[in-house]
């Protein structure tokens, strides 16, 4: 009976030696989350998709390439104004011109741009998922207390706890709404960057295949 009494008593220091921790990671992400709003307005004031534009500038590279002009076509596509990731991708797919890569280099292109999106919302992920366990964590701890406290007639104790107790579940849940908020707009605006980097890169493959049948044809009929 002695060793239950002692392993419940550690489990209790344990677990109450926790509170404090958990209530600063909890402010801590929610100050993150905080500046995660700042970052996703930042980014919504700064994106920029013209899918005209795209178009104009995809079609002036592939007709540069098939003149034979690759430099040219290349530096018109990176001079294209979008998202970073965007840009990259573009700049990336646009260097086959120079190259000479094959539609391999395209594609490996393109999911490099799909894996660093996703990097980028993993942390957003997490705190969907982090921030509502710590503040359930930050819940429970300060209940084991309450108890003792009521057992005992603290009222003001007891008070305190619970006080602790509702707070980080508040905080938690807010945790988690916000970062689940940014992660559904972000990932819509990622899809659809994706979706422009794929349609961006038919067109200029198109416009590669031309120039190649081209080239082989004149080289034919020499």
């Amino acid at each position: 009976m002695s060793v239950y009494v002692e392993v419940v008593h550690v489990l209790f220091v344990l677990s109450t030696a926790l509170l404090y921790p958990v209530i600063l990671a909890l402010l801590l992400i929610f100050g993150w989350s905080l500046a995660l709003v700042g970052s996703l307005i930042s980014e919504y004031t700064s994106r920029h998709r013209d899918l005209h534009e795209l178009e104009r500038v995809c079609a002036e590279a592939s007709k540069m390439a098939r003149s034979g002009h690759e430099d040219i076509a290349c530096n018109a596509v990176e001079g294209y104004r979008a998202h970073p990731q965007v840009s990259k991708a573009l700049s990336e797919a646009a260097r086959s011109f120079r190259s000479d890569a094959s539609a391999a280099r395209i594609e490996k292109t393109l999911q490099d741009a799909e894996l660093g999106m996703g990097k980028a919302l993993e942390p957003i992920k997490i705190g969907v998922r982090v921030g509502p366990m710590l503040g359930l964590m930050g819940t429970l701890i300060p209940m084991g207390p309450a108890l003792i406290s009521l057992s005992q007639g603290d009222i003001q104790q007891m008070a305190d706890s619970l006080v602790i107790a509702f707070s980080t579940t508040v905080i938690g849940l807010a945790v988690g709404g916000i970062c689940y908020g940014v992660f559904v707009v972000r990932n819509r605006w990622y899809r659809q960057d994706l979706s422009d980097l794929e349609y961006a890169a038919e067109l200029l493959s198109s416009g590669r295949s031309q120039r190649t049948s081209l080239g082989g044809g004149s080289e034919a009929s020499g």
